[in-house]
């Protein structure tokens, strides 16, 4: 076996387990990303593997090699295989005959550094969604969006520069909304309560916390997970609180939907995705299809179900807009699915984050 092959295995390997490390450094939890392409690329050393045990025999040494680049590829799949057809879906269809009242999200990082903006608004409005989440939305953005504020009369927005600005716009009446800093106070979540036709009240929570890996305003240090991962727990355990309600939460997460952290949040808050058994639906990085990971979410109470799912491009944003038409929930709630280590794990990732904020002066 030769030198390139034991290095690009060993590699590979790595990057497979690192994510396993409790540690919210970027450089590790950056690996919970591409875990679809590092399956693919393990594929290469493992066919090499094959080759050369097919051409020689059987060989300790490539056996061994043979095991760990298999059981790896194994270990990538096994957290990806849920968004893929075969697997049973947790949010079901809306039936072609039923009378709930169904709602069109979109979900869109417009992208505050976008160079191309002209066609955006025409993209926006070919959609007539119900209720518009806006991400990364500034001063110029709020301005060019102008033409579109006569379809939704009830908006609750944050303009901020830097990517930080986000706002809900809905044709559906916003009893109460409110932005809420959890952890940090450079970063908002959305909190409305949105009127059905039916009278029905629908809590609906937009978030945009911070990616792991951005450089800080110093330009120098790359920040870790802990402040996001807080901020997402917190909702969890705020929907927890509140189980009889129903529930939308959507946004930018900067997270996959099978990292530890999102799985602990569907956990906490008793959410269910309708990813799950329909596909990955990829959304960034939308220039670069094979280096596309899920990370704008749309996550549901129980009850609801589902007319169509699927992305939208649009022009010059790094992400694809994420489409979702929901029916409301005859039966409505969550409930809530603690494992093991679920509790410590929570109250753990919480008081971290808050640290880290403090350490970085953004409480």
């Amino acid at each position: 076996m030769n030198w390139t092959l034991r290095f690009t295995g060993f590699c590979l390997i790595l990057i497979t387990v690192l994510p396993l490390v409790s540690s919210g450094k970027w450089f590790i939890r950056w690996w919970d990303f591409p875990r679809l392409q590092i399956a693919i690329l393990l594929l290469i050393p493992l066919a090499i593997s094959i080759s050369q045990i097919c051409q020689a025999g059987f060989q300790r040494e490539t056996s061994i090699w043979l095991c760990l680049l298999s059981g790896a590829i194994v270990w990538q799949v096994s957290h990806i295989v849920q968004f893929s057809p075969i697997w049973q879906r947790e949010v079901p269809d809306t039936l072609g005959n039923s009378a709930q009242q169904k709602i069109k999200l979109m979900v869109s990082n417009l992208d505050y550094e976008n160079l191309s903006p002209d066609r955006v608004i025409d993209q926006i409005e070919e959609e007539q969604a119900d209720i518009l989440l806006l991400i990364e939305l500034d001063r110029g953005w709020n301005d060019r969006l102008t033409s579109l504020r006569s379809a939704y009369a009830y908006r609750h927005e944050l303009v901020r520069g830097e990517g930080l600005g986000m706002a809900i716009w809905s044709k559906l009446p916003l009893e109460s909304t409110e932005t809420k800093y959890l952890i940090s106070d450079r970063r908002g979540s959305l909190w409305a309560k949105m009127k059905t036709e039916s009278g029905d009240l629908v809590n609906f929570v937009g978030v945009h916390p911070t990616p792991p890996g951005l450089l800080d305003s110093t330009g120098e240090t790359r920040r870790d997970s802990r402040v996001r991962d807080a901020e997402l727990i917190m909702i969890a355990k705020e929907i927890a609180s509140r189980p009889n309600e129903p529930w939308i939460v959507a946004g930018d997460f900067n997270d996959v939907a099978w990292s530890h952290t999102t799985r602990l949040f569907k956990r906490t808050s008793g959410l269910v995705d309708p990813r799950i058994g329909r596909g990955l639906y990829s959304t960034y990085i939308a220039q670069y299809p094979p280096c596309r990971c899920p990370i704008d979410h749309v996550f549901v109470s129980e009850g609801f179900t589902i007319s169509s799912l699927g992305r939208k491009r649009i022009s010059g944003s790094d992400h694809f807009a994420v489409l979702a038409t929901l029916s409301l929930p005859a039966t409505r709630g969550v409930s809530p699915s603690i494992q093991g280590n679920d509790s410590k794990d929570a109250k753990e990732i919480i008081q971290e984050g808050k640290s880290d904020a403090e350490e970085r002066g953004v409480r």
